[in-house]
């Protein structure tokens, strides 16, 4: 062999599998030389092979129009096209074409030993260098008694998490009597918890995009417990405020991760919808357990309200033990395909530093006496927009002009004509309702009427225990019912929860309204999580699935924060003016009735050309190709 010689390079084209295509197959290889004549000006002759493509070669395979090189590496020379043919040919019963590329293989392999005897060639992946593109590893998927599990185990992710969050806020006054705080110091207890959980979504889900959703996810529920076991046995009440923003930063770390997984372990319906209702049963099913155990633990004795941090530890480690074994490990593709691995820190501390400023502004002033006169609340609050402007234009410069992935793409909120801003506004209103909701019925029971905070539970306990029916209802109805006509219903029936108690008066009966508005209330908060859940995550790529998971549940925490303190705010305000508690509770119902009609007015409007919720990604994808198309005419 002479240093002259020249390889084939074979450029593959993707033709559909039928006899014709085996015919071209076979005259092409007949007719390559394998030995080019010395001379020509050309490194590489090349020849044109048109193999039948199918899933296991859609990653290698040229789109139409495209000249790429196909090299044989050395450790498999011809080997995976032989086998590929051959199996077609058996199948068109063409026995002989496997002899053929067997001949064709030994000479191939004869020829490249003897240059790499002569060093003239080097191996190709020395020579190829880095792949253009690679096979993605086949998915494992689960069986149905493992999805299942799965499914339950992420539930219980918002099962903790909700029932943390209601459990603390009726543990409250014991907490003030035993350490000596104020009321209002106490709430600081539940507060931070709250606050340090919707600061922490957006740079855990980007994490866990980047690096892994399993570990991350088992990370967040691991530092849950332990801080939660802290939190039972330290009595001094800055210690705990501090612990409980830990334990609400750990969870924050595992409800994208969750989310994530979901998003990329069920890729077939109608299990992806039902995973993610179950994701979203997990707020119901946890807050009335929540309330009830934490009223009979705190009515137990002085110091008996520790013991609701032990069983919240407890709690966690179920989705510990179990998610270990059922929660499949990352795709490889997941953690290999990214080349650009680094964080952007900048971003990551502008947009926490906002979040955390803006909700310790909103939260303070439902706190303190003086509310909004205080000064540094006003100053938070200017800085915290401040710090959200800055956080936008450095995630664009950082997209732009460096090399760093930014934390947000901002380009995922004006993606398919603002589809995901537009689920993020309307799931935030119809939330803001809710949690305004919740707010009001506390201060209806416990102020207006003089019940104890057990009662105060037994009297709300249908609403968590109809949320579950909610919640069930949403995998039935979401594959067979447009998405906008359920969001709207939820908005629909969630301001009615409010208008009943907005005209009930005081001596009615608690079953004539009181009751019906539990009735009504859940299927707004329930309705958008499940179905803005999965529509959210059909609207972004594999690799976003955790950071639109942070996105969401980031909007829903703000959107509690801020209901509560819109409720407040008109409630105090109203009753200094007029001296009358009930008048206050009253305009603040309605002010919560009007943002779940704007909820309701977001979807019909955003959505009105939404199918169903599994159809958005198709649709909206398809839309974008029409209109890249009518440029393209034009």
């Amino acid at each position: 062999m002479t240093s002259s010689s020249r390889p084939t390079r074979i450029t593959i084209d993707p033709t559909p599998t039928n006899g014709e295509g085996i015919t071209r197959i076979r005259d092409d290889v007949d007719n390559s030389t394998l030995y080019p004549a010395s001379g020509s000006n050309t490194p590489w002759e090349e020849k044109r092979l048109s193999f039948a493509s199918g899933p296991s070669t859609a990653v290698n395979t040229p789109s139409a129009g495209e000249d790429k090189p196909f090299i044989f590496p050395s450790s498999a020379p011809l080997s995976r096209m032989t086998t590929r043919v051959s199996d077609i040919s058996e199948k068109e019963g063409k026995e002989d074409l496997d002899e053929e590329f067997k001949e064709k293989e030994e000479t191939v392999e004869q020829y490249k030993q003897d240059e790499l005897q002569n060093g003239i060639q080097t191996p190709a992946e020395n020579l190829v260098g880095e792949l253009e593109s690679y096979p993605s590893p086949t998915r494992a998927k689960l069986s149905k008694t493992k999805q299942i599990i799965l499914g339950i185990v992420m539930m219980s992710t918002t099962f903790v998490a909700s029932a943390t969050n209601n459990s603390t806020l009726l543990v409250i006054p014991s907490i003030a009597r035993d350490l000596g705080v104020t009321e209002l110091q106490a709430q600081w207890v539940s507060s931070a918890y709250a606050l340090a959980n919707g600061c922490g979504l957006l740079l855990a889900g980007r994490v866990a995009d980047l690096y892994g959703k399993k570990w991350l996810f088992l990370i967040g529920m691991s530092l849950f417990v332990v801080f939660n076991i802290i939190s039972g046995v330290i009595r001094n009440y800055i210690a705990i405020c501090v612990l409980r923003a830990f334990a609400g930063l750990a969870i924050s770390i595992s409800l994208p991760a969750a989310f994530g997984i979901i998003g990329t372990t069920f890729t077939e319906e109608p299990g992806r919808t039902m995973a993610f209702s179950a994701l979203a049963l997990g707020y119901p099913v946890g807050g009335g357990p929540g309330m009830i155990f934490a009223g009979l633990i705190a009515g137990a004795g002085t110091r008996s309200w520790q013991f609701v941090f032990f069983i919240l530890a407890g709690l966690a480690l179920i989705p510990i033990v179990a998610g270990t074994f059922v929660i499949p490990r990352d795709p490889p593709q997941t953690i290999t395909a990214t080349t650009n691995r680094r964080i952007d820190w900048l971003g990551a501390f502008l947009i926490t530093a906002g979040l955390c400023l803006f909700s310790f502004a909103i939260t303070q002033s439902g706190l303190v006496e003086n509310g909004w006169a205080q000064p540094y609340i006003g100053v938070c609050l200017g800085l915290s927009v401040a710090l959200f402007l800055g956080w936008g234009f450095w995630e664009k410069w950082v997209a732009t002009k460096t090399t760093i992935p930014p934390l947000v793409n901002m380009s995922i909120f004006s993606r398919y004509e603002w589809k995901v801003t537009s689920i993020i506004c309307l799931s935030f209103c119809g939330y803001l309702s809710v949690s305004g909701w919740l707010y009001l019925t506390t201060i209806w029971y416990q102020n207006l009427k003089g019940d104890s905070p057990v009662m105060n539970a037994v009297h709300v306990i249908p609403a968590p225990v109809v949320g579950m029916t909610a919640c069930i209802v949403v995998p039935l109805l979401a594959p067979r019912v447009k998405a906008s006509y359920l969001l709207i219903i939820g908005g629909i029936t969630t301001s009615i929860a409010q208008v009943l108690f907005a005209v009930a008066p005081v001596d009615l009966t608690y079953w004539a309204c009181e009751f019906l508005s539990n009735c009504f209330l859940p299927f707004g908060a329930d309705f958008t999580v499940g179905v803005g859940s999965v529509l959210i995550s059909n609207l972004v790529n594999e690799d976003e699935q955790a950071l639109a998971g942070a996105l969401f549940q980031t909007g829903l925490q703000i959107a509690s924060t801020v209901g509560v303190c819109c409720a407040s705010l008109v409630q105090t305000s109203v009753t200094n003016q007029h001296s009358n508690l009930h008048m206050g509770l009253k305009d603040s119902f309605w002010l919560m009735a009007g943002f779940s009609w704007l909820s309701a007015i977001i979807a019909a409007i955003t959505l009105r050309n939404v199918g169903l919720a599994k159809d958005i990604g198709t649709l909206v994808r398809g839309n974008e190709l029409e209109r890249q198309k009518g440029k393209q005419n034009q």
